[in-house]
């Protein structure tokens, strides 16, 4: 039964093992999110560092990835205009972050900004 309980231990510590360095790395510096094409508010920079480590898990903010797989950027599905299935990246990006920087604001939490000039900074 001592052999059975070790082995599923080993078993179990492989797998996340395997899960974790099969991941793709995460960037470890800002990120900028350039601007729509015509679009009239300068460019959003971010910290992915930050942001992973307060967001629940990844698939959060990548709502279309699997966990090890590939990450594609926002821009892979959200164009720049409304394409009548999808969001336009503009929009998805406000309903996203925003939205989460506004829910948590709401909750009482600190948080990131919420007025434009807070996250498109010149």
């Amino acid at each position: 039964m001592k052999r059975l309980v070790a082995l599923m231990a080993v078993v179990a510590f492989l797998a996340v093992a395997m899960v974790a360095f099969g991941m793709p790395a995460a960037p470890t510096g800002d990120i900028e999110i350039v601007k729509a094409e015509g679009g009239s508010k300068p460019p959003v920079s971010f910290s992915h560092v930050k942001h992973a480590a307060a967001v629940p898990d990844c698939v959060t903010c990548h709502h279309t990835s699997k966990v090890g797989g590939a990450i594609e950027k926002c821009s892979a599905c959200h164009k720049a205009e409304k394409d009548g299935k999808k969001l336009s990246s503009k929009d998805a990006a406000h309903k996203t972050c925003r939205g989460c920087h506004k829910n948590m604001k709401d909750a009482g939490k600190k948080t990131g900004p919420t007025p434009c000039t807070g996250c498109h900074k010149k």
